[in-house]
């Protein structure tokens, strides 16, 4: 809230339960964290972050910076997952 953040949204290519179930389990639902499904991969093909197998699609891992529903930083886990981490994340408020 001090850095004018609004909102956190977590979002997976697992179902609306198994998202529930990660909020609540890690405390991140219970720390206003919202844990929401892309069940379909809507969001993530649009990305252009899908992982597909015959199976399921997953996504990689990213983190967004979004004001007024522009994406105004994109963080990508290509080098090292620890770029889409908190602190790399709030360094660019």
């Amino acid at each position: 809230k001090a850095k004018g953040v609004d909102l956190i949204i977590c979002i997976a290519t697992n179902d609306a339960f198994v998202m529930e179930a990660w909020g609540t389990s890690s405390g991140g639902a219970d720390a206003g964290i919202l844990f929401l499904s892309d069940a379909n991969a809507e969001l993530t093909r649009s990305l252009g972050l899908a992982i597909e197998s015959d199976v399921f699609v997953r996504s990689k891992r990213y983190s967004l910076i979004v004001e007024d529903g522009v994406v105004t930083h994109y963080f990508s886990s290509a080098e090292q997952s620890s770029d889409t981490w908190a602190p790399a994340v709030l360094s660019s408020l």
